[in-house]
């Protein structure tokens, strides 16, 4: 079979296993795929409740993320005796921004890590440190506010230890479809449910209610831009707090009241609610390389790309994200013959409002010229445990296997903190 397949009568063991070994990560991995079919199960068999909003019902004149955190921060220190033998660290910071409305749009993701590593048992050992910094830009302008079709300006920067200079390249093109970001819903849902479950409502608030109550939220900068970051709470608080009471389902006829404002308060501030997206867009374009990472390094010719992406809450706790990528160069003999692609699937399960499982899966192909293309395959399984609003803790099961190279699995525990 082409392009690296092989046909298999028989699963071949992964070079570097054991046979014990690989039955305890089948049997482990066995687990896993059990514990998270039950979760879905209780979830999906759930009696389900009579909500009056779906996350795909929330429209929004303007929808935006701003988002600082330190995604990664650890530090191992191994002694023997009184001696240190290993010592290492690694830090990561994700910044994301994200603005959309009928006629613009722009998203900026930039990534940061660096880490260090020093072996002791060598004599005149030193650290040695590496890092990696990624800007991620799209700019898109809708041809109408009623329609979906766009164009498109997406530059991206790559700068690594080793770089003379940053990688840049730039993408032009058309696309269409739109992303609507509903986080400020699900929010809005959250404080429905406390109120309901505790009978300070009645019964389930009204659609049009609830649309309003997740603008509201989302408008929070607004407020604090007019009234003052000291005192813009309060009149935060009261819009929403008015506009449950004037649906008459207050029980006793009267307001939310302090119990109301004390459940408003914990899920927009104490709880962590992960980010809610719909919609769906695909662009194609040209890509061109702006400068390489070397002066001496020839710049690759123009190629075409295409991005499709996909995002869909499966309910109010599931949401299923997926994004591909293509690109092949134009020059001739090496369009469609020398390609890249990638595929990453993203499911997510909020088991708790403390608890959240994240499956992550990743296909990376690589196509030369007159070459066979390579494979590579990630999986990653997390559980993230939240601590409070802005710290959370992650522990990622990881699963790899590069075609040509041994299978690998690692387990990694990371401390997370929200800036803003």
């Amino acid at each position: 079979m082409k392009n690296g397949y092989q046909a298999r009568s028989s699963w071949e063991q992964p070079a570097g296993l054991t046979n014990s070994t690989t039955r305890r990560l089948i049997m482990n991995a066995q687990y896993l795929l059990r514990a998270l079919a039950c979760c879905m199960l209780a979830a999906l068999t759930a009696p389900a409740k009579a909500q009056n909003v779906s996350v795909t019902d929330y429209q929004v004149p303007v929808s935006r993320v701003d988002n600082l955190r330190i995604d990664v921060l650890s530090f191992n220190l191994t002694t023997e005796g009184k001696e240190v033998v290993h010592e290492q660290g690694e830090i990561g910071f994700v910044y994301k921004k994200f603005y959309t409305s009928l006629p613009f749009a722009y998203f900026i993701d930039a990534l940061t890590s660096a880490s260090y590593f020093r072996q002791f048992s060598f004599e005149d050992s030193e650290r040695t440190g590496t890092y990696d910094m990624n800007l991620d830009i799209q700019v898109q302008k809708y041809f109408r506010e009623t329609n979906k079709f766009f164009y498109f300006v997406s530059p991206d920067a790559l700068m690594r230890k080793g770089f003379d200079r940053p990688q840049s390249d730039v993408i032009i093109g058309l696309g269409y479809g739109r992303f609507i970001n509903a986080t400020a819903l699900r929010k809005a849902v959250r404080i429905e449910d406390f109120l309901f479950e505790e009978g300070v409502i009645s019964d389930f608030l009204p659609k049009d209610t609830m649309i309003t109550l997740g603008q509201i939220i989302e408008k929070e900068a607004e407020y604090r831009n007019i009234y003052g970051s000291r005192t813009y709470v309060s009149y935060w608080y009261e819009d929403m707090s008015s506009e449950i009471d004037k649906t008459g389902l207050v029980t006793g006829g009267g307001n939310i009241g302090p119990i109301g404002i004390l459940r408003m308060r914990e899920v927009l501030t104490q709880e962590q609610i992960s980010d809610r997206f719909f919609g769906w867009d695909i662009n194609a374009g040209v890509q061109y390389q702006l400068q390489t990472r070397d002066k001496d390094i020839e710049r690759p010719p123009p190629a075409l790309a295409i991005n499709v992406r996909y995002s869909r809450p499966v309910s109010w706790r599931m949401q299923v994200n997926t994004d591909f990528k293509l690109d092949t160069p134009f020059k001739r003999d090496y369009f469609r013959r020398e390609y890249n692609i990638r595929q990453n699937v993203d499911f997510i399960y909020e088991i708790t409002n403390r608890i959240a499982f994240v499956s992550s899966n990743t296909l990376h192909i690589n196509k030369k010229r007159d070459q066979d293309a390579r494979f590579r395959h990630i999986s990653n399984i997390s559980f993230t445990f939240f601590v409070e609003n802005k710290i959370s803790l992650t522990a990622i099961e990881q699963i790899s296997k590069e075609e040509g190279s041994p299978f690998r699995q690692s387990l990694l525990l990371a401390l997370n903190y929200r800036i803003f």
